[in-house]
């Protein structure tokens, strides 16, 4: 069973997923502009919930949050909005099959989930036949594993580091791995990619940052990069939906 509120206490301290959040928020709002939903479900939303960054052109937001800590700050934030928050872990309720999602957002939190398959399949039972399903999730083979790899510090570009470790991370996906995973609990594969190239850990890319032995123009250079490098992105994204057999 994960510490929810040691998690809570790590996650907000200063560190580069400050940054890595623009990149990863930019890429879902890339998504939400080519669907154009109506209907969102934010599965996990940390302290950023993506309702701040949508124009009110959508009919109901609903955020599932087990963190107290953001839960509290969601709702805060949700004042006169057309925005829903749930404090708990997800679950395939009946309440939530009945808002009729027409997107669903699972973003940087399959790591931290202990059974993905069933977790999968719950999402699966709030989903109609054209809700699209966008997951992201950090990359086994972001370059700055591989690197690492290559140095001899990880055996494999699989293994848990520490900050995984520290946010009581469960297991590193690589895209094959992430497509395989969706694809077995009933999806179908729409879209799938990588972005924001990040040649370093973390703490490095941090420590450069707070230096000023890089910057933000260098940051964006990064997250351009993946159009030379599209399997080796620091993350990992799929668009799916139900399998059309499934829908019909």
């Amino acid at each position: 069973m994960r510490d929810i509120e040691k998690y809570t206490e790590n996650y907000i301290k200063p560190s580069f997923e400050e940054y890595q959040v623009l990149f990863r928020r930019r890429k879902v709002l890339e998504v939400i502009e080519q669907y154009s939903p109506k209907r969102i479900l934010e599965i996990g939303c940390g302290m950023e919930p993506l309702f701040q960054y949508l124009d009110k052109d959508y009919e109901i937001f609903c955020v599932i949050e087990p963190s107290n800590v953001f839960y509290e700050n969601a709702k805060k934030l949700a004042k006169n909005k057309n925005v829903v928050c749930r404090n708990e872990f997800f679950a395939p309720v009946k309440e939530l099959s009945d808002m009729k999602f027409d997107f669903i957002l699972c973003s940087g939190l399959l790591p931290d989930i202990e059974q993905p398959v069933e977790f999968f399949e719950g999402i699966l039972e709030v989903c109609n036949p054209d809700t699209i399903l966008h997951v992201n999730t950090p990359n086994a083979k972001s370059l700055h594993r591989l690197i690492a790899k290559e140095m001899g510090l990880i055996a494999n570009e699989f293994v848990l580091s520490e900050r995984n470790l520290l946010y009581q991370q469960q297991q590193i996906y690589d895209l094959p791995m992430l497509t395989e995973l969706v694809e077995k609990t009933g999806f179908e594969i729409l879209d799938s990619g990588s972005y924001f190239v990040k040649p370093f850990s973390h703490i490095q890319m941090y420590e450069m940052m707070k230096k000023n032995i890089i910057n933000k123009q260098v940051l964006e250079g990064l997250y351009q990069l993946t159009d030379y490098m599209p399997e080796y992105g620091s993350e990992i994204f799929i668009n799916c939906r139900l399998e059309r057999e499934r829908g019909n």
